[in-house]
C-alpha cells in the first residue's frame, strides 16, 4: 500500500491557512486588496472584538457574478492571472488564488455581491470550508465579505491570538497603510461600533499624510522626490530630531504594494547613518516604483516580503534619495521643555475618577503602542467619533505652527473634543499666532517682537540675521536670530565639519599617509581579522598601511596624515568591530564614512575649551555650510533651539 496520498481539500485549506492567516489582520488584508484590484473608489471596513468575533468590508467595485462568486473559494482560483509568464509582470495586488479558500476553511462566511447595472445579486454562505447555501440576494453594486469566529474548528489556534485591542491595533496600523497608498480611495473602519478612521478620497499622498496624521507631522518630515536607472523613490522622511525606538514608524511600499523589506530599511538606515544615533530609527513613508518586471512578488505566503532583479541599484537609489531631502532646508531640533504643570480647577479636584469617560480597547492599544514622544510634547488625543485624524501618532512629531504649504482641513474633519482649560488656552495661543505670523504688527508694551517664520537655512550660506553672542562654560555657543535662541555644540559642530570634509577627500582618494618610524602591532580578534582581511584594499587607499603578521598579528606601517599616531591603533580595533558586529559586506562608501567620522571625532575641538569670537564666528559660518549642519556624524544634535514662542510663553506673555 503506498505511503504517500493526496490530502483532502479541507485539509489543505487549513493547511494554508496556517500560512495566510496569522491573526484578524491578515484578512483584512486579504480582503482589503481583493477590493483595490476590483477598482473600489470606497471601502468599509468594520471590526469586533480586534477582529476575532466579527469582520465586515464593503467596497462599491465591480462585483461578481453567481459562477465567479463560487469559484472565489476555490483553490488556486483567481482572475489576476493567466499563464506563468503573467507572474513577470504582475501589477495587482492579489494573484495567488488561495486566500479566501484558506480563511473560508477556518471562518463562517457569508459573501454578497452583485454586478452594476444586474437585477439581482448573489449570496454565497460558507462554513469551515463547506458550502451551506447559494442564493439570490439584493444588494447594492460591488461585494460585502463577513467574517465571523475566526479559527471556531481550531481553538488552538484561537489561544494564540492576542488581547482584542492588541488585534484592533493590528489592523488600524495596516489599514492606514492602504489609506496612505491609495489616496485615490476612501476609507473608513469601525471598531465595536465606534469610528476609528475616516478618510475621503483625496489627491495626493501629501493631502492623504494630512488626513491620517495632521498638518504638525509634515512639517518635520522632507519631502522625498528622486528617480534613476528606472528606479523611483517618492514621499516623505523624518528630520533627524525624530527619532523612534523601532521600525513601526517606516511605511514601506513597493509598486503601491505595502511590503516589509529588509533591503528598503537597510538602505533607510543607510541614508540615516551619520545623522542619527545608533538604536534609533527614522520614520518615513517610501514609495519604491520599479518596472514589474524588476521585482518578484512571488517570494511569501503573505506577499509582504519582494525580490528585486537588481537590489543594489535599488538600494542607492533609496540612499541617494533620503539623504538629498535631507540636505534641503535642514531643521534644527526644539529645545527639550517640561510639560506644564497645570492646577486642577475646583470641579476637577473633587471628580471621581469613576465619572471620566474610559477609552476604548482599541484606543488603550494605540495609545500604548504609539511611539514615545519626547518631554514637553503632548499627543493628540484619539477621537471616539468621526473625522479625518483618528489613527494613531505613528510619527513622533513636534507640533509647529500651521504652515502656508500644509492642505487645509477638509469639510468631515472632527470637531475637537472638549479640552482641558490650559489646552483651550494653547490652542488659541496657538490660533493668534497663527493670525499675527501672517502679517507685520508693530511692537506693543511687554510684548516681545516675532518675525515671520522663515527658513531654517540657505544651503551653502549662513544666515544673515544670526548673531553669535558667546559661550557658555567654553562648550556651548550661543546665538540668536529673528526666530529665537540657538545653542551650538562646539565640538560637535567641529566634529559635523571636519565629517564631511574629510568623507569628500576619503571618497576622492585624497588622503596621505605619514608613514611610522616603529610599526605599531595589534592582535586582533577572529572577527576582527575576518574585517580586516574584507577591507584591506580600502584601508589603503584611506591612508592605512598595514600588514598581516603571524596568525591575526597586524603590523601598522603608516596612519592618515591627520590622524594622531596614539589613536591609530584604537581607531582601527573601534572600525573592524562595528563592521564585524554588522554580518553584512560593506561598502567602500561606508567604511570610508565610519573611517572619517572616527577622525573626525579625534580631532574635533573639545569642550572646556574658551574660543574667541573670531573663532566661534568660523566655526559657525562653516558648519552653515554643511549638507547636514543638524546632528554629528553619530547623530547627535548639534544645535537646539529655543524659539520665540517658548520664550514669551516662559514669561507668561502668550
Amino acid at each position: 500500500m503506498s505511503k504517500i496520498r493526496i490530502l483532502p481539500d479541507v485539509v489543505a485549506n487549513r493547511i494554508a491557512a496556517g500560512e495566510v492567516v496569522e491573526r484578524p489582520a491578515s484578512i483584512v488584508k486579504e480582503c482589503l486588496e481583493n477590493a483595490l484590484d476590483a477598482d473600489a473608489r470606497q471601502i468599509d471596513i468594520a471590526v469586533e472584538r480586534g477582529g476575532k468575533e466579527a469582520i465586515r468590508i464593503r467596497d462599491d467595485g465591480e462585483g461578481m457574478t453567481r459562477d465567479d462568486a463560487l469559484l472565489a473559494f476555490e483553490r488556486h482560483a483567481t482572475s489576476k492571472i493567466r499563464s506563468a509568464d503573467d507572474l513577470r509582470t504582475i501589477q495587482t495586488f492579489g494573484f495567488r488564488g488561495e486566500a479566501l479558500a484558506a480563511i473560508s476553511s477556518v471562518t463562517r462566511v457569508t459573501l454578497t455581491t452583485k454586478l452594476h447595472g444586474a437585477t439581482c445579486g448573489t449570496e454565497v454562505v460558507i462554513e469551515g470550508g463547506k458550502v451551506r447555501h447559494v442564493r439570490d440576494a439584493a444588494a447594492p453594486g460591488g461585494t460585502e465579505i463577513v467574517l465571523r469566529d475566526l479559527f471556531f474548528n481550531l481553538p488552538a489556534r484561537r489561544k494564540f491570538l492576542k488581547a482584542d485591542a492588541t488585534e484592533a491595533f493590528h489592523v488600524t496600523n495596516l489599514v492606514t497603510h492602504y489609506a496612505l497608498a491609495n489616496p485615490a480611495r476612501g476609507f473608513r473602519l469601525e471598531h465595536n461600533g465606534r469610528q476609528v478612521l475616516a478618510v475621503t478620497a483625496t489627491t495626493d499622498l501629501r493631502a492623504r499624510a494630512y488626513q491620517l496624521f495632521g498638518a504638525g507631522l509634515l512639517d518635520s518630515l522632507a519631502p522625498v522626490e528622486f528617480v534613476q536607472d528606472e528606479v523611483s523613490v517618492r514621499g516623505f522622511a523624518s528630520r533627524p530630531h525624530i527619532q523612534r525606538a523601532s521600525r513601526e514608524g517606516q511605511y514601506l511600499f513597493v509598486n503601491g504594494r505595502f511590503v516589509r523589506d529588509k533591503l528598503i530599511g537597510r538602505a533607510l538606515s543607510d541614508a540615516y547613518r551619520n545623522v542619527l544615533p545608533s538604536g534609533v530609527f527614522p520614520a518615513a513613508m517610501l514609495f519604491v516604483d520599479v518596472p514589474p518586471d524588476a521585482v518578484d512578488v512571488n517570494v511569501h505566503p503573505q506577499k509582504t516580503e519582494v525580490r528585486f532583479r537588481a537590489p543594489q541599484r535599488v538600494l542607492e537609489s533609496v540612499v541617494a534619495a533620503v539623504r538629498k531631502a535631507l540636505g534641503v532646508a535642514p531643521r534644527f531640533a526644539p529645545f527639550p521643555t517640561l510639560p506644564p504643570v497645570s492646577r486642577p480647577s475646583r470641579t476637577d479636584a473633587f471628580a471621581s475618577p469613576a465619572a471620566a469617560p474610559r477609552p476604548s480597547d482599541v484606543q488603550t492599544a494605540l495609545r500604548a503602542l504609539a511611539p514615545a514622544q519626547p518631554a514637553g510634547e503632548k499627543s493628540p488625543p484619539i477621537a471616539d467619533g468621526g473625522g479625518e485624524r483618528q489613527p494613531p501618532p505613528f510619527f513622533a512629531a513636534p507640533a509647529p505652527a500651521p504652515s502656508v504649504a500644509s492642505p487645509p482641513p477638509t469639510a468631515e474633519a472632527e470637531t475637537p473634543a472638549e479640552s482641558s482649560p490650559v489646552e483651550m488656552e494653547a490652542e488659541a495661543a496657538q490660533r493668534l499666532s497663527a493670525i499675527l505670523d501672517g502679517r507685520t504688527r508693530a511692537r506693543c508694551a511687554g510684548a516681545a517682537r516675532r518675525a515671520p517664520a522663515q527658513a531654517e537655512r540657505v544651503a551653502g550660506a549662513r544666515r544673515a540675521d544670526l548673531r553669535i553672542l558667546g559661550q557658555i562654560h567654553d562648550s556651548y555657543i550661543v546665538a540668536t536670530d529673528a526666530d529665537g535662541l540657538l545653542l551650538i555644540d562646539q565640538h560637535v559642530a567641529h566634529e559635523r565639519i571636519l565629517f564631511e570634509q574629510r568623507a569628500r577627500a576619503l571618497l576622492a582618494r585624497e588622503v596621505a599617509t605619514q608613514m611610522l618610524l616603529t610599526p605599531l602591532v595589534a592582535d586582533l580578534s577572529p572577527a576582527q581579522a575576518t574585517a580586516f582581511d574584507a577591507i584591506a584594499g580600502e584601508l589603503e587607499a584611506a591612508g592605512f598601511r598595514a600588514t598581516r603578521l603571524a596568525g591575526r598579528t597586524v603590523a601598522i606601517h603608516g596612519v592618515p596624515a591627520d590622524l594622531a599616531v596614539e589613536d591609530a591603533q584604537n581607531l582601527l580595533a573601534e572600525l573592524l568591530d562595528t563592521l564585524s558586529a554588522e554580518h553584512q559586506a560593506v561598502s567602500r562608501e561606508r567604511f570610508l564614512r565610519e573611517l572619517a567620522a572616527g577622525l573626525a571625532c579625534r580631532a574635533a575641538i573639545k569642550i572646556n575649551l574658551r574660543l574667541t569670537p573670531e573663532k566661534m564666528s568660523w566655526l559657525v559660518d562653516e558648519l552653515f555650510k554643511c549638507e547636514q549642519p543638524t546632528n554629528c556624524p553619530h547623530g547627535r544634535p548639534v544645535i537646539l533651539r529655543f524659539d520665540m514662542s517658548m520664550i514669551e510663553r516662559g514669561f507668561k506673555r502668550i
